[in-house]
């Protein structure tokens, strides 16, 4: 299902990371489109990303794997410092020539006529995030999913979160976001929440980072729970990108929510293994066909 099949939409940037050792790495090709499309390129699919991209960004680390030929190009790229703490926390701070962050994302004129069949909305902000997706919707859009962005996510409005729902087929906010939009409810709570601000969104999930992730198909009296799939975790940066991604394309394969989950923790679990996007880059099919057998059949089902 290759072919200019699958599209990430989002920001690309260049990272340069500051650890709590003191050790640096600079210019690191990063952005949510580009891990979000890697997600996808761990099942072979060369994902076209959507984005603005300046003539400074590192595309030679990427490999070939993603097609950047539909991004729009502008005088420099998205920069920012990643500080990395101690206790494993890190925090992404926009560098002070790129701080006006609507700058350095995709926008509805960046679209052509398409077609677009599987499309991923990484985090925008959530006016974008509207636009897009009723945009991708009228162009024949068969799939769209969606990663909501936690700045200022308290402030949308519940019939926002709704209208939202019902333009995409999966929604796959974090547990940070999900606490944003529903302050004090668990992400077991939240998801409950979600599901009942739109019954008919096909696919709900909430990502827990390290915990894996929650989610429940439209009409099902169950939810799902998926550990993660990561055998060991060097860098967490990009983990939920991924995720989407390799959600989107399990989905695209099969329809369902369990092959959807299997294939995203798949993705993820090669974005935590290496600083940045490197083990994304290197992942080869045998492996994760290995990691997604494995991780299917620990997939619970639980009542809702």
């Amino acid at each position: 299902m290759s072919g200019g099949c699958f599209f990430a939409l989002g920001n690309i940037s260049i990272d340069d990371l500051v650890f709590a050792d003191g050790a640096t790495m600079w210019a690191v090709p990063g952005g949510n489109a580009i891990y979000s499309a890697l997600g996808m390129a761990v099942w072979g699919e060369r994902a076209n990303v959507v984005a603005p991209i300046g003539p400074e960004y590192p595309v030679e680390k990427l490999g070939d794997r993603i097609d950047l030929s539909r991004c729009r190009p502008i005088a420099r790229t998205l920069r920012d410092w990643g500080l990395y703490e101690e206790d494993g926390t890190r925090e992404f701070v926009f560098r002070s020539n790129t701080r006006n962050w609507i700058d350095f994302c995709p926008s509805v004129s960046d679209l052509g006529p398409g077609p677009y069949p599987f499309c991923h909305l990484a985090p925008l902000p959530w006016r974008l995030h509207m636009e897009l997706a009723a945009t991708l919707r009228e162009r024949g859009a068969e799939l769209i999913s969606a990663d909501p962005d936690d700045r200022r996510l308290h402030e949308i409005q519940r019939a926002e979160i709704a209208q939202l729902l019902r333009l995409v087929d999966i929604f796959l906010p974090s547990r940070q976001d999900a606490a944003a939009m529903f302050p004090g409810l668990s992400p077991l709570d939240a998801l409950k929440a979600l599901r009942a601000l739109s019954p008919e969104t096909p696919a709900i999930v909430v990502k827990c980072g390290a915990a894996g992730a929650i989610a429940h198909q439209r009409d099902d009296r169950d939810y799902l729970e998926i550990p993660s799939a990561a055998a060991r975790a060097v860098d967490e940066t990009g983990a939920g990108d991924a995720f989407c991604g390799g959600a989107l394309a399990g989905y695209a394969r099969r329809r369902e929510l369990a092959a959807a989950l299997a294939h995203a923790a798949v993705s993820a679990s090669f974005a935590v293994e290496a600083t940045g996007s490197a083990a994304l880059v290197a992942s080869a099919s045998p492996t994760a066909e290995e990691r997604l057998a494995r991780i299917s059949r620990r997939i619970e089902t639980r009542r809702l």
